[in-house]
């Protein structure tokens, strides 16, 4: 929008003028119009380029209950006949319904209108939270209400030059609605500019008079024809001077952090640092990170806070781990930067939506959350005892040595042990597929990359061998060697990780961080995670369970095991964050189980 200097026309610029159509330099038409529709996963809504953060719902069949008003969700305002109870404000809860029918007396309560402006003349801060504007009827006192909340920022400015303009506008429409036009008197206006605010709430009225009286009120679309009321209220009651410096800013996708801070994906033909003021305007001091629109997939990030609980190089490692885009062979193509400002990969851009990109930048930060990793570990763990139910089904429904045909009884094919790992592996594809396919990479369902990993082979040769990790149906009744081959060497290794190193680690993953390639080693909680559930694999292999009685007596016979399971389960999932790929665990744990068979046939 371009700048407008005021000038003598500006200044002189009346509501008369706009009614009547008087207006020769058509300033009327150079003000922006702010109100637009948006669709939301709750329906549709009028959002203001000033207020993004108010939502106006307007819907004829809105009607709640006192009691579920009171209950309602913190950030909601009622307006005018939504809330079947009487006006209440519940500043705790920053629940507030502003209305003048039930439970009160209307000749001594003010219109809603009149209610919205004594908020806002009282200071209300609407930038703190997302705010939910109900109404069902937009009539004028409705609508005026609305654009009081909507433009509460402007309106507690004291340079605004209109204020009187809009108080006596408000102060009469009050009055005529909630005592009727034969008392207007009680507005308090001189004579002359009670008739000039009347011709006015006239203009603005007559379309409403006009579907009312043709019986098509009820046939419109409210929403739409709010919109329209709230830009004619703009032109009444704004000059261009007043936004001389406007710039729209489309807000795309906002995300509560940690309940004081936010971050919000916008859009606007600004830079980064020229959109700053504005943002802090529009916003206050709530602003955590700001991720600009550039273009069809570049963004750039920006920290607001220096006090944020965590940099933007936790946000890059967030967005790197679930961008499609980013291939860790090429380092140039991911998001970076520094720790105040970045932005997306610079040769493909991003796959990322904004909404995704905002709440990437949240789970940044409550990726610390101990309550909210154990919620997703036991929840994974549930999946894989649902899981080990399948492949425990598996050993005691296995067919008989009749099926297939001519295997007898000691074949490896015939054996419950190879049911139980079939089963294990059918329920882990199963699993695997329903979760994997829109980010196979999350699960390492993609190709290695790097070679640091291949120094780790040595610690899985010999976890393979410490503490009896791998055990395998080694006794001489089993036949032949290639179906015990078959079993320990490709359908023990590929399943198990399959179900801990790629659905485990993926799903444990999903809120918090992991190894890269090149960043220091540490053990991150989805490999110890998927390390511990991994670490029950020796006890599944134990077909008649293990009792407490014999756990007591004999604790070091079934605890080394468990604790060579648990290393062996963090030096390969430190090789599966390292290739950011499931295909080196998988050969790493080939070899192991190799020198676990080698060393038991060995002793035999």
């Amino acid at each position: 929008m371009p700048n407008h200097q005021p000038s003598s026309a500006t200044s002189t610029l009346s509501g008369t003028d706009v009614m009547s159509g008087h207006d020769p330099l058509g300033l009327a038409r150079q003000l922006p119009d702010r109100y637009r529709i948006q669709e939301t996963s709750s329906g549709r809504v009028i959002q203001c380029t000033d207020a993004p953060n108010l939502k106006v719902s307007v819907n004829r069949d809105l009607s709640i209950s006192a009691s579920a008003a009171r209950k309602a969700a913190p950030g909601t305002i009622f307006l005018d006949g939504v809330a079947r109870c009487e006006p209440f404000m519940d500043h705790e809860k920053q629940i507030y319904n502003l209305d003048h029918h039930e439970g009160c007396v209307r000749s001594f309560t003010l219109a809603a209108c009149e209610q919205a402006l004594v908020l806002s003349m009282k200071g209300l801060d609407l930038r703190e939270r997302e705010w939910n504007i109900l109404a069902n009827e937009p009539d004028l006192d409705t609508v005026l209400a609305i654009w009081i909340l909507l433009n509460h920022r402007r309106i507690q400015n004291r340079e605004f030059t209109n204020r009187q303009r809009l108080l006596t506008l408000v102060r009469l429409e009050g009055t005529i609605d909630a005592l009727g036009l034969e008392l207007k008197e009680l507005s308090g206006l001189p004579p002359e500019l009670s008739a000039a605010m009347q011709r006015l709430i006239d203009h603005l009225r007559r379309e409403e008079i006009r579907l009312k009286k043709d019986g098509l009120w009820d046939d419109i679309g409210f929403l739409d024809y709010t919109a329209d009321l709230l830009h004619r209220i703009d032109r009444m009651i704004y000059r261009p001077s007043d936004f001389s410096d406007f710039q729209e800013v489309k807000e795309l996708a906002r995300a509560d952090i940690n309940g004081k801070r936010i971050v919000i994906a916008v859009e606007a033909d600004m830079g980064i640092y020229e959109i700053e003021p504005l943002l802090k305007n529009i916003y206050g001091d709530r602003l955590g990170w700001v991720i600009l629109k550039r273009g069809q997939n570049t963004y750039t990030l920006r920290q607001m806070d220096i006090f944020m609980p965590v940099t933007l190089e936790r946000v890059y490692d967030r967005l790197n781990f679930i961008d499609g885009a980013v291939r860790y062979r090429d380092q140039q193509n991911q998001w970076g930067g520094s720790v105040e400002i970045g932005g997306s990969p610079r040769e493909s851009g991003t796959r990322l939506t904004p909404a995704e990109i905002v709440n990437a930048c949240r789970d940044a930060v409550q990726d610390t959350g101990f309550i909210r990793q154990m919620v997703r570990f036991l929840g994974t763990a549930g999946l894989v005892a649902l899981i080990t139910a399948v492949a425990l089904a598996g050993r005691y429904v296995w067919p008989p040595t009749d099926w297939p045909a001519g295997l007898q009884r000691g074949h490896i094919m015939a054996e419950p042990v190879f049911g139980m790992h079939l089963g294990f592996l059918l329920a882990t594809m199963v699993a695997l597929l329903s979760v994997a396919f829109r980010r196979p990479w999350q699960f390492g369902l993609a190709w290695p990359v790097g070679k640091v990993w291949w120094a780790f082979l040595p610690l899985a040769a010999l976890g393979g061998l410490v503490g009896n990790s791998i055990p395998l149906p080694l006794t001489p009744e089993i036949k032949p060697l290639w179906g015990l081959l078959l079993l320990g060497l490709l359908l023990v290794p590929l399943t198990f990780e399959l179900l801990f190193r790629s659905l485990v680690h993926g799903l444990l993953a999903q809120s918090a961080r992991i190894g890269r390639p090149k960043s220091r080693l540490f053990l991150s909680w989805p490999l110890v995670g998927a390390a511990l559930l991994f670490a029950g694999y020796p006890l599944w292999q134990n077909p008649s369970g293990v009792s407490l009685a014999n756990l007591l007596a004999h604790p070091l016979t079934y605890l080394q095991p468990v604790l060579g399971a648990f290393v062996l389960g963090l030096v390969l999932g430190v090789v599966r964050e390292r290739s950011q790929s499931i295909i080196p665990p998988i050969i790493f744990h080939i070899i192991a189980a190799g020198t676990a068979l080698a060393a038991a046939n060995f002793a035999f």
